[in-house]
């Protein structure tokens, strides 16, 4: 069931991807979670990142089989690019709904670990594709 409260900077299909094919599609797939990464790994830690989105993966095998497989040890840039290429191969609807239900369950887990609105507040600049996925700093001290 899904959730109506995740955020649609979170958990969307962009209207611009619409005309897309899905290797566009897995493009901006990649580069959206190159960002979740950089956003959250000074917060969780590359570990932390790590293991949420294999679970993620792992939670979703079942509807989408042909999503790459769990691995062990530390989050590398490899992981997504096979996340990448599989939703290359798909069709570009099919890919669309993977990542879209990937960043859902992986929000859903992070929300059920950390609450609604500390997730929202980190996951928002990683919503943002003008964002280099820095967080903003607090200069007034």
């Amino acid at each position: 069931m899904q959730d109506e409260k995740t955020p649609a900077s979170v958990a969307r299909v962009r209207v611009e991807d619409a005309g897309q094919d899905a290797s566009a599609v897995a493009g901006r797939a990649l580069a959206e979670w190159r960002r979740v990464d950089a956003v959250l790994s000074p917060v969780i830690g590359h570990g932390g990142v790590a293991a949420l989105y294999r679970r993620s993966l792992f939670l979703l095998r079942p509807q989408h089989p042909w999503l790459p497989g769990n691995r062990a040890g530390a989050l590398d840039a490899v992981e997504f690019t096979e996340l990448q290429a599989a939703l290359a191969l798909r069709p570009a609807a099919d890919a669309r709904a993977a990542n879209s239900a990937l960043q859902r369950t992986f929000h859903d887990l992070l929300d059920s670990l950390i609450g609604t609105s500390l997730t929202e507040r980190l996951l928002q600049p990683a919503s943002d594709p003008a964002s280099n996925g820095d967080v903003p700093q607090d200069s007034s001290s």
